[in-house]
């Protein structure tokens, strides 16, 4: 991970024509990228041609650019604008990546007491279940979250909402987990108790 200070040098040298800028810009974000697209739509094809557009745009485009201190984010929205663009509708599909979205779920607290009892594979199979029963921009808004360390600022921005949107579907997503893992542990208890 880059800083600020270093994600802007990188940014302004792109802009200012240096090749081997954009190549590494490329390089840093290429797989993010793909990632994040498989959130938005599972179409690959169009995920890969929005990418590869996008670089192609980036670089005719690159001497009226302005600042950034976050080239993720920029390429984040900015992919995500092309893909609706190709789309001609403001469409978001169900996320294709759960296992990846399972994984970054260890910043939850609840999670990380739960993995050392018996019962993690049970709690992951739970979570994953209702995290596909979440809808598609609960999934998106906590995957850009707790996967990608967006603000909730650049959560809105990236997903074409207003903040307090994005905020309910953050929160909204977030209870139906917490809800998921508490009748799981109450579920445990209970076995635990009747065993």
């Amino acid at each position: 991970m880059i800083t600020k200070t270093q994600n802007s040098s990188l940014w302004n040298a792109f802009r200012g024509g240096d090749r081997d800028s954009f190549q590494r810009i490329y390089q840093l974000y290429v797989k993010e990228l793909l990632s994040y697209g498989h959130k938005i739509t599972s179409d690959v094809q169009l995920i890969e041609d929005s990418i590869h557009d996008l670089f192609i745009e980036l670089w005719q485009s690159r001497t009226n650019l302005s600042e950034t201190d976050s080239i993720k984010f920029y390429l984040f929205r900015s992919l995500r604008n092309k893909i609706s663009h190709r789309h001609r509708r403001d469409v978001l599909y169900r996320a294709s990546d759960v296992a990846h979205f399972i994984e970054s779920l260890d910043e939850f607290s609840f999670e990380k007491q739960l993995i050392e009892h018996e019962g993690q594979e049970q709690l992951l199979r739970q979570l994953k279940k209702s995290f596909q029963l979440l809808s598609p921009r609960q999934q998106q808004a906590l995957d850009l979250r707790f996967a990608q360390h967006f603000s909730n600022e650049e959560i809105a921005q990236i997903m074409g909402i207003n903040y307090q949107s994005a905020c309910k579907f953050i929160y909204s997503g977030l209870k139906v987990l917490r809800e998921a893992v508490r009748i799981f542990c109450w579920g445990l208890a209970y076995l635990t108790i009747t065993c």
